[in-house]
């Protein structure tokens, strides 16, 4: 079928450029994992953070886990403020490197340096929960729950997002052509809207 650029498809068989013939063929692939959807993330968050195509409860649930993490950092410093441990307050630029490297969007490049700090921090919770080091161990707490909280947000936004293309081709269509969803293959193949890695080769489509 063909599909006039300044239309908007709503069916898989309008995409000029999708790896699959219909709907149903890609979910079938989905399915039995020869083929996995992903979409950005910073733009599954938004969606999330505003209940678009996605639930209310997503809604409210990223809502809190970013709240968890912003008062997680305020707890931590009221601590540092209550037990006048001023040298705590050097540990803050610890913490913005923390939600860098925590950040999904990172996890290929960082990844041997997340995994490095998340041993520290790890080893100083179980050294400090030993030796009753309170100073440490609030630390090691707070970034523990940052972590779980960012590597979460991302998580739950993603898997909405994705979830709801997979009921709604209509949507489904809107993010590939909008080069905000992808299929990734098995092999490693990856598909775009406007180009594809295929065998270790990038090779764009013709507009």
């Amino acid at each position: 079928m063909e599909h006039n650029e300044t239309d908007k498809a709503s069916k898989i068989e309008q995409l000029r450029t999708f790896p699959f013939k219909s709907f149903q063929e890609y979910k079938k692939a989905s399915f039995e994992g020869t083929a996995k959807p992903t979409v950005g993330i910073d733009v599954a968050l938004k969606c999330a953070r505003r209940g678009i195509y996605t639930s209310k409860l997503l809604q409210f649930q990223t809502h809190g886990l970013l709240m968890l993490m912003y008062l997680t950092m305020l707890g931590f410093i009221v601590f540092t403020i209550v037990t006048k441990n001023w040298w705590f307050f050097l540990t803050i630029p610890v913490f913005i490197i923390c939600f860098f490297v925590f950040h999904p969007i990172n996890i290929r490049v960082l990844k041997p340096i997340r995994n490095f700090i998340m041993g520290l921090i790890l080893i100083g919770f179980v050294w400090s929960t030993w030796t009753s080091k309170e100073g440490l161990h609030a630390m090691t707490i707070s970034l523990l729950i940052i972590w779980f909280a960012e590597t979460r947000i991302y998580k739950y936004a993603v898997h909405g997002l994705i979830n709801a293309a997979n009921n709604h081709e209509d949507l489904f269509c809107k993010l590939w052509e909008g080069n905000i969803l992808s299929i990734r293959f098995y092999n490693g193949d990856t598909y775009y809207s406007d180009h594809k890695f295929e065998k270790g080769n990038y090779i764009y489509y013709e507009k």
